[in-house]
């Protein structure tokens, strides 16, 4: 940058190599006649003027590169790194650079480095920067970077004891991602969740998925007998076998029933038609908002459905319709519509109120924090759910028949947990519920499970803080959930059964008959917290982490998709598969 940088207001040019500060009279060598080491002294040791030169250096960039620089990038202009004239090591500071330059392209195209905003951008930012090529920022990431990133999981991973994994694979038009998700439970009770491994796809791909698989098993480096379980979604499951997510395996009941019900399958498609006619008619679709609010005084709400396609998309386009049934029956006065007959319109709110604790479940389980505990509470809950509404939605043969389908479903689908060990003693260990779920032979079975890892465990109990209750953010809380309700009034009803201990009881069987002996807590509690501060059962930390470490889920990468389909973009254009691979795992594992 020439002399007519702002920044020379408080220096002068002694040489062409050297430049004297006004403020403070010393002289620093300008390598390479830049201004950046300039900007950086200012900071560094003359904060007052290095904010009014930003403020200048801000109003330059709005003016001339704004409107040529795409609006998602964010650039701090504050953030520059130490002074390099102190350390004497500018080549330093153009290394890190490069680095948070390549870190750009965790979440935006390659393509930028040819976007002359963004150059000019850089050169506003660093006058003697050079920009390099891609090939340079992608070597950064998949080396450097990706190095790093795979060094810090590796030592998480070293700290487990134990850990439960998860398979998922995921498409998005042709572009696909295949991931390997760890969770475990760190020495402080601490849970822990990372990605493991993750491939690209492309639909050349599609039909060597279970190769794909088993590279990605046999490069995970994880000795068997840390592994506690894996949990494969649908997509990657063995050929033939059940997937063992429990979001697939619901997903599957409804689907099932669905396809089963030949009425309510008609009745969705009534709703798409009328969906559709909006849809194709922007003017219809005006109207039908006019009615919402100025005839009825109705808050406008859209028939139409803009998110992406998933797996209760038709139950939620219903819902739509339901919702705007007096605006469409008031449009259907004046224009032509498909005609919706009342016992429809009946079918249509059993069906959503049958649906309701299905959703609710299948998000609970979706999140990353929720464990193998809930599976057997939240089913005996659905299933209470569905023989009520089994009797209660009598009046209506359509959905009485979908209820029993997917009662049937449900009870094929989860017949396997009631005699899994991992489901049973994850719920036996999880001081919400225990043995409230369990008949007697299944108490014994977890009982025996318990003893016989206890025979090998060894205790490793840390004083940790007084318990607390988990804070729930507004999103979490649930207004009138159904599946809540049944839920308190098992848990109300639950068993309270503590066998006593015979004279032949060792040490360890009395520490499960006090652990029976405990109250339950609230559900609202967070069970590791609990564990964390009940140092008296330290024996049974081992288990503990090893069980409540399973995910209820096949943790989704489906967010992560679609945040990386710029990078998918590149993959068609210059970036090789494994590249991409590197770097969503460098995504993936950001906050690591």
């Amino acid at each position: 940058m020439s002399k007519k940088s702002n920044v020379w207001q408080f220096f002068s040019k002694t040489s062409d190599t050297v430049a004297t500060c006004c403020l403070c009279k010393r002289d620093y060598s300008r390598k390479g006649r830049g201004t950046t080491c300039l900007r950086n002294h200012l900071k560094s040791k003359h904060r007052a003027e290095f904010r009014q030169l930003s403020e200048d250096v801000q109003a330059l960039v709005k003016k001339e590169v704004t409107e040529q620089l795409p609006s998602q990038i964010e650039v701090n202009l504050l953030q520059i790194a130490a002074d390099p004239l102190e350390t004497g090591n500018e080549d330093q500071l153009y290394a890190r650079c490069d680095e948070h330059l390549a870190q750009i392209f965790l979440n935006h195209s390659f393509d930028l480095l040819e976007s002359s905003g963004f150059v000019n951008f850089v050169k506003v930012l660093h006058s003697g920067y050079a920009i390099k090529t891609r090939s340079y920022y992608e070597n950064i990431l998949c080396q450097d970077i990706h190095k790093r990133v795979h060094t810090r999981v590796k030592l998480k991973l070293d700290l487990l004891d134990a850990v439960s994994l998860s398979s998922s694979l995921r498409w998005a038009n042709n572009d696909g991602l295949l991931s390997f998700t760890c969770f475990g439970i760190s020495s402080d009770f601490q849970a822990q969740r990372f990605t493991l491994k993750c491939t690209a796809l492309n639909y050349e791909d599609a039909d060597r998925v279970a190769y794909c698989i088993q590279d990605l098993i046999s490069g995970l480096e994880l000795p068997k007998e840390k592994v506690h379980c894996i949990i494969r979604d649908e997509a990657t499951v063995l050929a033939g076998a059940p997937p063992d997510c429990c979001v697939s395996r619901l997903q599957m009941c409804v689907r099932f029933a669905l396809q089963d019900n030949q009425m309510l399958q008609n009745l969705i498609a009534k709703c798409k038609q009328i969906v559709d006619q909006f849809a194709s008619s922007p003017l219809a679709h005006e109207h039908l908002k006019f009615i919402q609010d100025m005839r009825l005084k109705q808050e406008q709400c859209s028939i139409l459905d803009e998110s992406p396609i998933k797996w209760n998309s038709a139950f939620k386009m219903m819902g739509r319709v339901l919702k705007l049934k007096d605006a469409l029956m008031l449009y259907a006065e004046e224009y032509s519509l498909v005609e919706m007959y009342a016992d429809e319109w009946l079918d249509m709110d059993l069906c959503m109120k049958l649906m309701q604790p299905v959703e609710e479940i299948i998000k609970m389980w979706s999140q990353p924090s929720t464990t193998a505990s809930s599976v057997i509470p939240l089913v005996a809950a659905l299933r209470d759910s569905l023989e009520a509404d089994l009797h209660n939605f009598v009046p209506s043969v359509t959905i009485c028949s979908f209820c029993r389908k997917l009662l049937e479903e449900l009870e094929l689908k989860f017949s396997h947990i009631n005699t899994d060990i991992k489901y049973l003693v994850a719920t036996y260990l999880d001081p919400r519920y225990k043995q409230a779920f369990f008949n007697e032979r299944e108490e014994q079975l977890v009982t025996n499970k318990v003893l016989q890892q206890l025979g090998s465990s060894q205790s490793d109990g840390v004083g940790q803080p007084l318990l607390q209750k988990v804070k729930i953010s507004p999103t979490q809380i649930k207004i009138e959930s159904k599946i809540d309700a049944i839920l308190d009034n098992i848990l109300a009803a639950g068993s309270g059964h503590n066998p006593a201990a015979d004279g032949a009881h060792s040490q360890l069987k009395n520490l499960l008959y006090l652990y029976n002996s405990e109250p339950r807590i609230d559900r609202s509690m967070d069970p590791l917290v609990w564990w964390k501060t009940n140092l008296k059962f330290s024996p049974l930390f081992g288990i503990v982490r090893q069980f409540l470490s399973a995910p209820a889920a096949s943790a989704s990468n489906e967010a992560l998709l679609r945040e990386s389909a710029h990078l998918y973009g590149d993959m068609q254009a210059h970036l090789s598969a494994e590249s991409v691979s590197k770097i969503v795992f460098i995504k993936s594992n950001s906050k690591v």
